[in-house]
């Protein structure tokens, strides 16, 4: 194959996942133009629409788009493969960027971490924290390598596994009048926004807060009354426990195509020692 095709391949795969030339060319560290002549010679080569344009930036994949996008992917993981088989990676450090809600950066996130430091040897991790919508975009983008959410959200760039559970309840000061709400986006906020739909209830005030940390400090101080995750409670804080529709899956979430190998295994076999602990779900 040539050497150029490996270039064309990944411009592909980078327009495919972003369905925008301006974040493929972002994510790839290429102009804009770059983009759109690599698409071009790609689609010569195969004899082919892979993107229907829609004005500057806006592409819609095609059928033969969303047939090629597997063997595309195929095609570089085996060429990262056998390069590895040559090069020595013991000597770099791979990098593992993780996302994490509010609520499983605290749940979860601790106990992944103690599993990943049996490596930390051979890599260098770089954590962020974020509302649910905006990892599952990161993910989509490969900004991140894992990403932690407890909302069901989905993209077809993005690889979803259930791999724990949580219990949601009502907590602080249930007549006060004052509601907490977590901003769009998060996890917590579609629940919240079900709960008060099933109650019939309209907060006489609201204060938005994007921190389960301060919500949590809040009600512990006797401030308001907030749906929150049974496991960020301290001892102080009372709370009513609600009906099943409140018990909620907790989500990780890996790019579809990872484009680290090293970091694809690690991965692997993450979720294999999730699925196999059994005090996870």
């Amino acid at each position: 194959m040539k050497e150029n095709m490996f270039k064309l391949l990944e411009t592909f795969i980078a327009v495919y996942e972003t369905r925008n030339f301006s974040k493929a060319a972002e994510q790839l560290f290429l102009s804009q133009p770059t983009i759109s002549v690599h698409i071009s010679q790609l689609e010569k080569e195969l004899d082919t629409t892979l993107f229907q344009r829609n004005g500057r930036t806006e592409v819609r994949p095609t059928e033969n788009a969303k047939r090629f996008y597997p063997d595309a992917i195929k095609i570089i993981e085996d060429w990262q493969h056998a390069s590895n088989k040559i090069a020595d990676h013991h000597l770099a450090k791979s990098r593992l960027k993780i996302a994490a809600s509010h609520t499983t950066a605290t749940t979860l996130l601790p106990q992944i971490l103690a599993y990943l430091t049996q490596d930390i040897d051979r890599l260098q991790i770089e954590i962020s924290l974020h509302n649910s919508d905006d990892i599952l975009e990161m993910a989509s983008q490969h900004q991140i390598d894992l990403g932690l959410i407890e909302k069901p959200s989905v993209n077809d760039a993005v690889k979803r596994y259930q791999i724990a559970s949580d219990q949601l309840v009502l907590a602080g000061d249930l007549k006060s009048p004052i509601w907490l709400i977590r901003e769009n986006g998060s996890g917590v906020h579609h629940y919240t926004q079900q709960y008060l739909k099933q109650k019939g209830i309209v907060p006489e005030q609201i204060i938005r807060i994007s921190s389960n940390t301060i919500i949590v400090a809040m009600l512990e101080n006797g401030i308001g009354q907030s749906i929150v995750s049974k496991k960020t409670l301290t001892k102080k804080i009372p709370f009513q426990e609600l009906n099943s529709n409140f018990h909620r899956p907790l989500y990780l979430l890996t790019p579809q195509h990872e484009q680290d190998s090293d970091v694809k295994t690690l991965i692997t076999k993450l979720i294999a020692y999730l699925k196999s602990d059994q005090h996870w779900l």
